[in-house]
This record gives structure tokens, sequence and C-alpha cells, in this order.
């Protein structure tokens, strides 16, 4: 029998819930006991707005369908938050006779917990069905949680027009309706929606009914919902209209706007169409009809699971041509269309049992969110960039001692900021890097094999991780390690390892060590945590980067493995394509053979993902002491044959952090090796689109340019200047404010202004005041522009930060300039607060003494005027001696190396192998 059957989903749920609250504790009573399990609620929501006025309050009446599983229940505790509940209640028997009348005397309620607690005359029968039915008044929230409200300015009208809308996770189901308001309380439900006419309701479910109450209301019906969770449920009230069948799958979205939904409907419907294809179940075999894609202008995410009713921000499901529908607009879509359609199985049909294993929804959809994605518009090639944008983006936070474990134990998750605490990136991007190396650890086929088991057996139910590890054990090849014990250790552990590879020449013996990486090991951290870690490689004798199987596994228990070549080698790489969550250090003989490998033709094969792999560990080995930045800089020599995107995304996110802090002085040494390592790209590139670009080529172009003018290349300024004056091209969304914010650099500032002044569209707006505030006239721009202008605050505020950000060369003449007379700047930001944020902000590029002292002498000197926010310039100055500090001791020989290497007469690039400093003693030992 198909376990995704309609008729099945009462048993397993039971069964699931009986055995999860078996053993559920009420730990500081922020948890329900267990003793009572709702299966169905019957609520209306009468909203008293309308597209005109949304109003402050609701009327809500709520049936709750329950059963007591314990004996001598004599009290109903569930949740309510900011409802009033004015008449009491009332609790019926199955046969639907009144039992009792519970007046407010026989309600209490605990603040904290925002439990209600409803106490009874006579204990409930076991398992026999009762019915509480509540009638409440709700507030429509001002925040974006519970129900609450958005507006937009009819573009036709100019008219303001409100809608209604929910958000209830993570626990704000409870501000829209009594419930038992914890994922593993699953019910069905089924909503009424009464409003006024004009507007339309949408909900989790198809539409049965509509009934015309009269005096222009009307009360709109829906069908049941399969089980879920309550954060899952949802409605809304606009005046929006659906492209596609709302009674199927459709977006829906402002009626001016249904031009704008055609890619994302598109979309929609092959994602849903090729999940179902690979866990082989259909999204209505799930239980569920309908999966309607709705678009609001205020919204607290990119987009949220409702069950059949995903709420996106605007952005996400409208392309507007020439403005948002550029190849990042685009991947932006498909992503986040990935991610929630996703959730229909990980997430709503499979739930985790609580908050503390949410990543079993997270990580998944992440994961999928790129891999998916990446299976429909290979393109965009996001298996590739899924390594530079999640795995290597989260090590920099599972390096801390303010980390998380995936996993965290129940008792630690349960007052509501705890539960907050879990919604990290370390959920999402730590979770889905750790699917990803199970999938290529144990073989994509293996791994489709135990998911779909997975969510076949837990359909409707909810589960702990030990629950999927049954299926990915069951799937997973013969290994002599313990599966559970790697499972255990990148979910139930935190952090991750460098793997530290010392080779022996002469004796053809490689040896591996582990150390847990650590941005500070003195911050706390426990140092000492070991892993069990996959270990896979290639050499130049053998250069497959795309056989993921483990060779071996690392066992945490031993101190160090070895491998024997049976013949020499030129160069061995570790960890392929980065498909395991570790780093790797290798010994400086064997870094430089990778680097001359590097250099080679299709650089001898090696892996765009293990060329950024290395890149990346080498800055963040630099940022530890393990080597010096100079040492980091000559590695990147080799980039003068780079020309692929992702690489060149890691190099970019390592130079970011180090050239902020590089002294203004030295700032024309590192343009010219800039220049110099992008050579290749940029001749293969240029600075304008062509017809034959990837989706990469783009965004490659994007950095290169956006780098090298920012930097004062010259051929880089050239060539946009030549582009800018010969040309008036329309430009893709991807390019234009790299290219104008390039060009107002590089003498177009005028006439970038000009394109400012006469643009109408909002956000077109803002991109060219951006690019405007580029220029390097920075006198003339914050005098007339940010100072006389009558722009937002918020605008001269980033107006202000694009001078410095972009010409940071310049940054001492900019603070200079805005210090002459600091009260003009108070007066055009309206605030000595917002005043004092600006300088703060100007003052993170501070990098000398010289620069340090002039904050120093200004803050003493007009402190007084700053008031309290004089603080904000006092941990500023404060910071600025620790990035001093730091500049002083580590690029003293970055600083030599920029001076040498320019001033060496014939120097060309990658000249001479790189040589490392060694690793210290401790670190081989």
């Amino acid at each position: 029998m198909n376990s995704f059957g309609p008729g099945n989903w009462l048993l397993v749920g039971l069964l699931s819930l009986i055995g999860l609250f078996a053993g559920v504790s009420c730990a500081d009573n922020y948890r329900l006991e267990g003793n009572v399990l709702p299966t169905f609620y019957n609520l209306t929501i009468s909203l008293r707005g309308d597209a005109n006025n949304p109003g402050t309050t609701f009327d809500g009446e709520v049936k709750i369908t329950l059963h007591a599983v314990q004996t001598d229940v004599q009290q109903i505790t569930l949740h309510k938050d900011d409802i009033e509940i004015a008449d009491g209640a009332w609790l019926y028997n199955d046969a639907g006779d009144l039992l009792k009348d519970i007046t407010q005397s026989s309600l209490t309620y605990d603040q904290p917990t925002q439990q209600l607690t409803v106490h009874l005359a006579q204990t409930l029968a076991l398992n026999r069905n009762y019915t509480l039915h509540f009638k409440y008044v709700g507030q429509v929230q001002s925040g974006m949680t519970g129900l609450y409200s958005a507006s937009y300015v009819e573009q036709q009208t100019g008219k303001t027009k409100w809608m209604l809308l929910t958000q209830l996770q993570r626990i704000n189901a409870r501000l829209v309706f009594p419930c038992f308001d914890e994922p593993a309380f699953k019910a069905r439900f089924q909503v009424h929606i009464g409003r006024a006419g004009g507007v339309n309701a949408t909900s989790n479910t198809k539409l049965i009914e509509t009934i015309d109450e009269g005096n222009n209301r009307f009360t709109d019906h829906f069908d049941v919902t399969p089980p879920m969770s309550t954060y899952l449920l949802a409605f809304m009230v606009s005046e929006y209209r659906a492209r596609g069948n709302i009674s199927e799958i459709a977006v829906i979205t402002r009626p001016e706007d249904y031009n704008k939904t055609e890619f994302s409907y598109n979309v929609a419907k092959s994602v849903l169409d090729a999940y179902g294809d690979l866990f082989q179940h259909s999204y209505k075999d799930l239980g569920n009809q309908v999966l309607l894609h709705a678009t609001t202008p205020r919204f607290p995410h990119n987009g949220m699971e409702n069950w059949g009713l995903i709420i996106y921000k605007d952005a996400v499901l409208e392309h507007e041509p020439y403005y948002t529908d550029g190849w990042n607009d685009k991947e932006h879509t498909i992503r986040i269309l990935a991610h929630e359609t996703s959730h229909m199985w990980f997430g709503n049909s499979v739930t985790f049992s609580w908050w503390s294993y949410f990543w079993l929804n997270e990580a998944f959809a992440r994961y999928y969110e790129y891999f998916m994605a990446h299976q429909l518009h290979p393109e965009y090639q996001l298996d590739e960039q899924f390594v530079v944008r999640q795995l290597q983006l989260i090590f920099a936070t599972d390096a801390r001692a303010s980390t998380q474990p995936l996993t965290s134990p129940e008792a630690s998750i349960q007052t509501p900021s705890q539960i907050g605490y879990k919604f990290s990136s370390i959920t999402y991007a730590k979770g889905a890097s750790i699917v990803r190396m199970w999938r290529n650890a144990m073989g994509g086929a293996n791994f489709d094999t135990a998911i779909r088991a997975y969510l076949e057996q837990h359909h409707l139910g909810n589960t702990e991780p030990t629950d999927l590890f049954t299926h990915l054990k069951t799937s997973w090849p013969a290994v002599n390690i313990s599966l559970d014990q790697f499972f255990y250790d990148f979910t139930e552990q935190v952090g991750f390892p460098t793997i530290m590879v010392n080779i022996s020449w002469e004796e053809r013996m490689i040896t591996l060590r582990q150390r847990r990486f650590l941005l500070n090991p003195g911050d706390g951290s426990d140092a000492n945590l070991r892993y069990t870690v996959p270990i896979t490689f290639a050499t130049n004798l053998s250069p497959n980067f795309h056989n993921l199987t483990p060779y071996m596994y690392f066992d945490k228990s031993v101190d160090f493995v070895q491998l024997s070549l049976p013949e020499p080698i030129d160069w061995i790489v570790f960890n392929l394509k980065q498909s395991n969550y570790y780093r790797v250090y290798y010994e400086p003989s064997l870094l430089n053979r990778i680097q001359v490998a590097l250099t080679k033709t299709n650089h001898s094969e090696i892996a765009v993902e293990n060329r950024a792999a290395i890149i990346n560990d080498l800055f963040n080995f630099a940022y530890i002491g393990m080597l010096d930045f100079a040492d980091v800089f000559k590695f990147l020599e080799y980039m003068s044959g780079e020309v692929d995107y992702v690489p060149w995304y890691a190099a970019y996110e390592g130079l970011a952090r180090v050239v902020k802090r590089l002294p203004p002085e030295n700032l024309s040494n590192f343009g010219k090796y800039l220049g110099d390592i992008t050579a290749s790209v940029l001749k293969s590139l240029g600075v304008s689109l062509r017809a034959n670009d990837t989706v990469l080529d783009v965004y490659n172009r994007n950095k290169q340019v956006a780098w090298l003018c920012r930097y004062q290349d010259k051929n880089c300024n050239n060539k946009v200047r030549e582009k800018f004056e010969s040309s008036s091209e329309q430009l893709s969304p991807d390019y234009r404010e790299t290219f104008y914010c390039a060009a107002s650099r590089s003498g177009g500032y005028a006439r970038i202004l000009e394109y400012y002044a006469n643009e109408t569209h909002p956000t077109e707006r803002e991109l060219l005041w951006r690019a405007a505030s580029c220029t390097r006239d920075y006198r003339t721009h914050y005098q007339k522009e940010i100072l006389g202008n009558a722009n937002s605050v918020s605008l001269k505020m980033v107006g202000l930060a694009q001078l410095y950000e972009q010409n940071p060369d310049m940054i001492t003449p900019i603070f200079l300039t805005v210090t002459e007379d600091i009260t003009q700047l108070a007066t055009a930001l309206d605030s000595w607060p917002k005043t004092a944020e600006a300088l703060a902000s100007m003052s993170d590029y501070f990098t000398t003494r010289t620069q340090q002292q002039l904050f120093s002498t200004f803050i003493d000197e007009n402190q007084n005027l700053f008031g309290s926010s004089a603080e904000i310039l006092t941990e500023a100055l404060s910071s600025v001696d620790k990035h001093v500090n730091w500049t002083e001791e580590n690029l003293g020989n970055l600083i030599a190396f920029l001076g040498q290497r320019n001033s060496a007469a014939g120097l060309t690039l990658v000249s001479a192998l790189l040589v490392m400093s060694p690793l210290l003693n401790f670190l081989l030992g």
C-alpha cells in the first residue's frame, strides 16, 4: 500500500506523536506535556478591514478536536499570545454534546511561557475525541509575525492599497489562534476567512466555496489540509491576481505586476515536477492539491514554505525588463523556488520533532536550493558556486567559539530565544555542506535511495536525526569506520578540522594529521575536538577529480594516517572538489609543486573547486599565523592564467579582508599587482558584455571591473572610459552598477548624475546614486549632492560611504573634507547619532597611526557636539587601534613584497616558485 495515500495519515501521525511524547518532559514549563493531542482545527478568521484599511483587530473562532493519550487528564494546556478570549470556552464530546461551559475563572494564563490552561471539572476519557471551542479577538500585528498588514501604492491610481497575510514560523501561530504551537503536534486544519468584498483570500488549500453573507461581506471556505504543524498554516487577503490555476499551481501577485511573473511561474512548475521525479512521489501524493506562490511587498524572509501557500518577497518572483531581469535576478528566483518547494517534502510532509533538530528541514532545503537548481539550470554552475558561496562562507562562522552544532540537546532549546538560536547560518549552510559530503561519500544513487525511503516512512510524521541516519546507513557502501561516529562528529560536535599534509619525497610517504581549525584558539573553543574524515585525492598520474568516493576514512581515534605512493609523483591534491567539510594544509615543498601545476595548461586538470579551496585555505591559514600573507600573494601569481569565476570569487573574498587593512600609500602597489595577475581574465572578458557570455562570465566580469577600476588599474579605467564615451547601448542589470560606478570614477560622473536626475524608477535611481557616488571628485559630490541635495538621509549615508569605499586610497582627504565643518554633515543627516555612525563607518578604513591620531584629535575637539553619541566614536577609535595593530603585526612582509615586486626590473609573473614560511613545529608535531 502506498504510505503516501490519504487513508494512512491518521495512523502514521498518531503513532508518531504517541511515540514522540512518551518521553518528553516539560523542561522549564516551556514545553507542552503531550498528554493531550489535537487532530483537527476548524478555524474561522473574520477580518474587519479591507484593501483601503487593514484594521487593527480581527475576530476569531476555533474548534479544536483533541483527545487524551494519558489517564487522569483534568486540564488542557495550549498556547496563545496577544489574543483576548472574552467569553471563556466550551468543551464538547464526540457526539457534539456540550460537556462544560468553561468560564474565565477556569482559564489560567502564564505570560512567560504563553501557555493557556483550561481547567476541567472531570478527567478526559482516554483516546476519546473532544472539541474545545474558543471565540476571541486577535490583533493585526505591526511587525511581521502572526497576522499582519502590508501596503503598496497602486501605480495607475496612486492609491495606497493594503493586504493582510500571515507569518507563523517560528512560534507565532499562537498570535492568530489558540493552538498547540509545537512542530510535533500535527493536525488537519480547515480555514474559513470572512472578508469584505473587492478582495480575495488564499490559504494552504483549494478554495471550495464562497458564501455571500450580505452587506458586502463574504466567507471563503477552504479544503482540509494534510496533517501539518501549526507554523505552516497561512492565509492572505488582497486584491492580487493569479497566473496559472489557483486550484493547482499559480503565482499570485499584484494585478499591475502580472507580466513580471512569467519566468517564476515556469520555474515553479519545472521545480515541482523535478522533485516529484527525484523523490518518486508527486506533490499531490503528499496530500495537497494546491501549490500557490504569492508575493508581498513586506516580508521578513526571501520565502516561507507554508504548505500549499508559499509567500515570498516581491523581488523573488517578479522580474521587470531592464531593471530586475538579469542573470543574477533569475538565479535568485530559481534558487529560492527550489529551496521553498523542497520544503513540501523536507519540513512539511516530514517535520523535525523539535526545534533542536531544525537542520532536518533547512540543511536539505539549502542543499537542493543549489543542486536541484543546478540540475534544472546548469548554466549557472551552482554545483561549483556552492563551494565558495556556502561551504567556504560558513567555515568562518564554524571556526569561532560562538558556533553551534547542527543538533542541539532538546533540553537546551526551550525558550523562544533558544528556539531563535537555531535559526542560524550553521543550520542552513553547514547543514547543506554536510548533506553534500554525505551524498558524495556514499554515492548519488545510494543517497537518493536513502532519502526516498526516509521520506516515505515518515510521511506526515515527525523525525529526529537518528531516523535519517538509519536510512543513510542502510544504503551506505561498506566502510571500516563507525558511521554513527561519523554522523555524530559533524552534527553534534561543532567545528571542523584541518588535514595537514606532510610528504617524504624520497620515501614516497604521505602523512596526514588533523587539528581543529580555529580563527582564535584563545576564544574558549575546544581545540582538541577530532573528526572522522573522508579522504579523497588526485595526483598528476591520476588527475581524476570526479571520483568523490573516499579512498579511506581518517578515524578520529588515531593520531595520523600514512599513504604509501607506489611511484613518484609531481603533486597531490586532497579533498576533491572540496566535497568534504575540512581545510587542507600542504607543507611548503608540496604547495610549491601545486602552484607549478596550476600554471600549466588547463591548470593540470585540477578542478576549479580545488583551486578555490586552496586559495581560501591559504588566506585563512595566514589569518591565524600558519603562514605569511606575502606567501599567499606569491601563490596567487598563478592566477595570471586563471580565467574561471569560482577561483576568482575565492581570491576576492580573501583579498577584501587583507586589502582593507593596507595603508593608502601601499594601494598603488597592490593595484599594480592586481593588474598583473588579472591580465588573462580581463583580456578574455573585456569590459563589455558579449553575445556568447556564459552566466559565470557575466559574474566574473563584474568582479574584475569592480576591483581593477577601484584600485586604479589604468587598463581597466581606459577601457571603461572608452566604452562609456563611445556607446549608449543598454546595459544588463547584472552589470549596470559596476560599469556606471567605474565610469563615474573615470570621468563620467556628470553624465551618471544626469542619468540619476532623470530616472523615475525607484530602485534604478538608487543604483545610479550609488554609481555616481563612486566619483573621485569627492569634494564636489560631498558639497553639492550629499550636503546640498534633498536626498533622504539613508541615501546620503550610502553616498558618503561609496566615496571612500570605492576610492580607498582617498580615505584621508575625504575624512578631512567631512570634518572641516562637521555641523554641516549633522545638519544634512538631521542627527548627531547618524553623524557618529557615518564617521565610525569611515574609520573602519583607517590603517595608519596618522589616521588614528587624526580621528583621536577630532573626537577630543568635537565630542561635546555629539552628546551621548560620542560613545560611538570612542568605540570606533578603539577598533581603529586594533586594526592598526593588526596591520603592523601581519602585513609588514606583504607590504615589502608588493613594493619590491613592482620595483624589480624585468619582473615577470611566476618567475620563481613560491617559498613558503615553514609551518610551526608544533603544528607538524
